[in-house]
């Protein structure tokens, strides 16, 4: 055993950490026990945050750190190290090519250029990097192609404060997309051929998280220190989501917004044909309407979703996508996966963050087990990987 090897494992004797998942909608936490091969899942919790709107901002951070602080206590989770991940504006990601720098100071040329890839003042950003592919010959010269992420300084402190005043060790602020890579990357067999794509839909309460994945067959084939993956080509945050079904909702049904986003779980998308005959002959009115209602904004939704692909497979165009992947609380309406079928023209499947496990957590709402993944991926992280 290295002593690199016995140190990690006196510093991190378990190497658990609690993924939390702080949402506009709800508090989603999940915890895996990580034995060799054998994973687990230890806890996982579904806190809606329920603050009234006159609270300051200042007020909410503290009420969400006791959310998670009481969860842990009532749980008596041992456990101190946590990850959390943000998106949306506050969070901008690159793929860039640059010309090729030896490893030990790719570090300082990425920060000198930073401010060419990114909207924002370097000033008020920390800057992060992941190499994707090493080594590309382009131009006539050699190059490195690498995922840029920038996000916002108090977004970041803030969440770091939030996991700190809840008791918990921050030992990891990831992006949600690349939370959702490390969760297909353990629900989905290495793939086999070259070229092959998967896309993921977070559909949340007011961000949707579209990502496009690919194979990294190619750099395993070459040499490289890898093992077969698949690592994002494509990552947008589209900003459709549940909210706007529930603002629809409390139009059309003269409701108040908290009662909208309850009656909005009773509601499904009418697509095949004896679904809508069944409702015309029931004269359900309010499935009818309803079905309408979320149709249209998953419209909006897929819009964005089609223009993002047809970008990337302009640029990528050998890229094979072969199936799409929905996770979400707002994903979880009856009929969702074909309507995105028949709109994206391709197989549409659910993720269950658990499906690898050997045993099932019992008695969990399909809205709630959606709405999970991005804390799974964020559990399923390794500190000795940090």
């Amino acid at each position: 055993m290295s002593i690199v090897k016995r140190f990690l494992d006196f510093i991190y004797p378990d190497d658990e950490i609690i993924g939390i998942d702080i949402g506009s909608y709800a508090i989603k936490i999940v915890l895996f026990s990580k034995n060799k091969d054998t994973i687990n899942l230890k806890n996982w919790g579904y806190i809606p945050i329920n603050l009234p709107t006159e609270m300051s901002h200042e007020e909410k951070k503290v009420a969400i750190s006791l959310e998670i602080s009481s969860f842990i206590k009532k749980h008596q989770i041992k456990v101190k190290y946590a990850a959390t991940s943000i998106s949306g504006n506050s969070v901008i990601i690159r793929y860039i090519k640059i010309p090729y720098v030896e490893p030990s100071i790719l570090s300082d040329k990425i920060q000198a250029e930073a401010e060419a890839f990114i909207p924002f003042d370097v000033n008020d950003v920390y800057i992060s990097y992941y190499v994707i592919n090493p080594s590309i010959f382009e131009d006539g010269q050699n190059k490195m192609e690498i995922v840029l992420v920038a996000a916002k300084k108090d977004i970041i402190d803030e969440k770091i404060n939030i996991l700190t005043e809840a008791g918990l060790v921050p030992v990891l602020i990831d992006v949600d997309s690349f939370a959702l890579e490390n969760l297909i990357n353990r629900i989905e067999s290495p793939p086999e051929f070259e070229s092959t794509g998967i896309v993921l839909i977070n559909i949340g309460h007011r961000v949707s998280n579209f990502s496009v994945f690919s194979d990294n067959i190619f750099l395993v084939k070459s040499g490289y220190k890898t093992k077969k993956e698949y690592y994002s080509r494509l990552v947008r945050d589209i900003f459709v989501g549940g909210a706007s079904i529930d603002r629809n909702f409390a139009k059309k049904f003269s409701l108040k917004d908290e009662h909208a986003s309850e009656f909005k779980k009773t509601m499904k998308i009418l697509v095949k044909d004896e679904d809508k005959m069944s409702a015309i002959i029931d004269y359900d009115k309010n499935i009818i309407l309803g079905s309408k209602i979320i149709s249209s904004v998953m419209k909006d939704l897929v819009s964005d979703i089609n223009r993002s692909l047809d970008f990337l497979l302009s640029s990528v165009p050998d890229l094979n996508i072969t199936k799409v992947y929905i996770c979400g609380g707002s994903s979880s309406f009856y009929g969702i996966e074909d309507y995105l079928s028949s709109e994206l023209k391709l197989p549409v499947k659910r993720i269950d963050p658990f499906s690898f496990l050997k045993t099932q957590p019992e008695n969990l709402p399909d809205y709630v087990r959606n709405s999970l993944c991005v804390a799974a991926g964020l559990s399923l992280r390794s500190i000795r990987n940090l």
